[in-house]
């Protein structure tokens, strides 16, 4: 690995900013603003944050001292009561108990917080009103497209809306906030809501930017091929990110060290919440999402925290990011999770350069003396060694892409469930998540170093990638559409599913998909399935695609789509049959595989659900299928030897370095998960062409010996624990 050869990734380090006083009044027409570069001594830029939130409530100084056993730097203050009436809903719901701050005690709280070192976060709730509250002012609400007020936050409150009068009462709580030695504010929300909102006052700006009435958000969600539905989801993501500008502009008037940010976009549609973390980080010093947040069965992705991170560092160009992670399963709220995924949240979060938020939610965290154990070494190992997790560069040479925008447009996309959003289940073939999840496990478990890139990646410099995975990328623009022709025809590769680019960028189904002469195909047709017990079969005897598979017909995904290839095609479906013992498998007219040369580079198309049925159904050979390319078409940044697929590998470097990132999954094969357990001898090897200095493991303090011969470093690590960070000092 030529270190000196490694394209450099542009990290756009701008904040959007004005002169002046700060604008209370709404305005949807962008007011005059200049771009300048974000200063280099803010706080929040200078370390690795490590942020703990304590929901239950103690005494001043018993809480600074726990937050200081835990090797916190940073807080989030949850039980101020005097933010916006209505808003404190912990201490309205009487959910925890111990002492409360007001204003007239948020001095003396700074000071004690201040002597151990650690900052001090406001928790400013902007999305769930207390219905008491609420009732005393109707025209505040945010109102159903049935024309009710919302009334089933969290089963039992309301919520305001951002473009009613009730933002001035906001912004006169934050400028009072201002004036004491806070460090930041944070809002968790604003958001709309799925069937939100139609107050009189968003009718009003709607007419005035549109010239039409608002629509109905529900019927065009079965409709989102309507100009009206694009307008809408505009429409939203602005009011926020207006309500957003207006309140930095007020803190950093008053004092430009005070932190602000709010609770964006996981990797979900954004149209329910109307939170676009593009728009979000213009406006915002930091971009977070809720990527540790577990639910119920726990049937989520085990990757989401990193996933979230990943897609973070993509949207926020250059500024830092955090993932919200919480050591509860909800929805039970006086909860803890185990050791187990503790270090899951934690690792994932910091491996892919997350700032982790960890909100301790039981009654009394030091009752769980082996979780706060966790939490405390997680928290004093990134500060006693900061560089890993602070400004470091990946070096991966893959990239997936998670389509943002065809989960907004795409018919195939599902919501999942959240803090702030009911699931919603897709109701056609093409599950977005699944076929997301399916490449992410698979990538992850082959032991290769990926990035997570959103559509807007697609028209930067992709020079540093040689594969970009696009996971049933249904809505893609014609933009787009040449950056990746030129990306291909350049010498890069792509893997691609389904429906991709079967669909604009406003959801309207093409005649053809957009990179059909680059897939290799000259027509399709219908979408076809479930195959329930179907097969696909190797046309081309020996194509690397089934390298290593000992049978010739094996699973086919759950729905295809009928194409004519112009290309090789070495792999077919076969055609369905009537019953799982009715029958001998037999080949079908229509491809599985498309494989096309194009310019330098080359495409795998797949004509199915290839990653959903990964992620559903785990088909070994699926796992063997995408190894086989993505081993045909990268070159390898990392080798392992002697490790499980439940080990997952990350390299980035910073100055002189290069950081190994060992995440271990290993568990008891159920969750939440109780414990890690240990992998002993990893055989390791490294491309590198420089000298090496010394190579260390840091989470275990221990120097490891290794040779270099050929341009290749190797070493073992003779145990990884629950994780580890190697440093290759060069």
């Amino acid at each position: 690995m030529d270190m000196k050869n490694i394209p450099r990734r542009i990290n756009r380090r701008a904040f959007i900013g004005t002169t002046g006083a700060a604008a209370t009044g709404l305005t949807l027409i962008p007011g005059s603003v200049i771009l300048y570069p974000l200063q280099q001594d803010n706080w929040w830029e200078k370390e690795p944050l490590r942020i703990v939130e304590l929901e239950q409530g103690f005494e001043y100084g018993e809480k600074a001292d726990l937050l200081k056993d835990l090797a916190a730097n940073m807080e989030h203050v949850v039980r101020f009561t005097e933010t916006s009436p209505g808003t404190s809903f912990i201490d309205e719901h009487n959910l925890f108990t111990g002492a409360k701050i007001n204003f007239s005690t948020l001095q003396e709280y700074i000071n004690e917080i201040h002597k151990r070192g650690i900052k001090v976060v406001i928790y400013y709730n902007v999305h769930a009103i207390v219905s008491s509250y609420a009732l005393q002012h109707p025209e505040w609400q945010q109102i159903k497209d049935d024309g009710k007020p919302i009334d089933n936050v969290y089963s039992v409150d309301s919520s305001f809306c951002i473009n009613s009068p009730w933002r001035e009462e906001v912004f006169q709580t934050v400028r009072k906030l201002a004036g004491y030695e806070i460090d930041g504010i944070f809002y968790d929300g604003p958001i709309f809501f799925s069937n939100t909102c139609y107050c009189k006052h968003c009718k009003k700006l709607y007419i005035e930017k549109y010239g039409k009435e608002i629509p109905s958000k529900t019927l065009l969600s079965s409709k989102r091929d309507d100009p009206a539905w694009t307008s809408l989801l505009e429409f939203q993501s602005d009011c926020i990110a207006i309500f957003l500008r207006d309140t930095n502009r007020l803190i950093k008037d008053i004092n430009p060290q005070i932190l602000l940010y709010m609770n964006g976009n996981t990797l979900a549609p954004s149209w329910p919440t109307g939170r676009e973390n593009r728009k979000i980080i213009r406006e915002t010093d930091i971009l977070g999402a809720e990527g540790g947040f577990l639910y119920g069965e726990l049937a989520e992705p085990v990757y989401k925290p990193g996933a979230t991170a990943k897609l973070l560092e993509t949207q926020a160009e250059g500024k830092p990011t955090v993932v919200f992670d919480a050591a509860k399963q909800g929805p039970w709220t006086y909860s803890s999770l185990p050791p187990g995924e503790l270090n899951i949240l934690y690792s994932q979060t910091i491996t892919h350069q997350g700032n982790v938020w960890l909100a301790v939610c039981n009654t009394s965290p030091r009752s769980h003396p082996e979780e706060m154990r966790v939490i405390q070494k997680y928290n004093s190992f990134i500060r006693d060694n900061p560089d890993p997790f602070h400004k470091t560069e990946s070096l991966a040479n893959i990239a997936l892409l998670w389509p943002q925008r065809t989960g907004n447009y795409y018919s195939g996309s599902s919501v999942p469930l959240t803090d702030f959003t009911k699931e919603i289940r897709a109701a056609m073939a093409g599950n977005l998540s699944e076929e997301f999840y399916g490449f992410y496990d698979g990538l992850s478990r082959g032991h290769f170093p990926f990035d997570v890139i959103d559509e807007v990646t697609l028209n930067n410099d992709l020079s540093s990638y040689e594969l970009i995975i696009l996971p049933n990328a249904a809505c893609i623009s014609r933009e787009e559409r040449d950056k990746l022709k030129e990306f291909v025809t350049r010498g890069g590769n792509i893997i691609s599913t389904f429906e991709t680019s079967r669909f604009n960028e406003s959801g309207r189904l093409q005649e053809m998909p957009l990179l059909s002469d680059l897939f290799g195909i000259k027509k399709t047709g219908d979408i076809f399935g479930p195959l329930n017990w179907d097969y696909i079969t190797l046309k081309d005897k020996g194509h690397i695609s089934f390298k290593d598979i000992a049978d010739n017909n094996i699973y086919a995904p759950l729905y295809g789509l009928k194409t004519e290839p112009t290309s090789r095609a070495p792999v077919y479906f076969c055609k369905p049959l009537p019953g799982s013992y009715a029958a001998s498998p037999e080949i079908s007219e229509f491809p599985f595989i498309v494989e096309n040369n194009y310019g330098s580079g080359k495409s795998f198309y797949f004509a199915g659900t290839f990653g959903g049925s990964l992620y559903k159904y785990r088909f070994p050979e699926y796992y063997r299928i995408l190894s086989n390319l993505v081993n045909a078409t990268c070159k390898p940044v990392v080798r392992m030897k002697n490790v499980p697929t439940s080990v997952e590998v990350n390299l980035r470097k910073k100055g002189n370095s290069l950081f190994l990132y060992l995440i271990n999954f290993t568990s008891e094969m159920r969750r939440p998960i109780q414990r890690i357990i240990p992998v002993n001898g990893l055989e390791i090897e490294l491309p590198v062409r420089e000298n090496i200095k010394n190579v260390k493991a840091l989470w275990s303090a221990r120097e490891l010996e290794f040779t270099k011969k050929d341009e290749v470093l190797s070493f073992i690590l003779p145990e990884i624990q629950e994780y580890e960070v190697i440093r290759i000092s060069i």
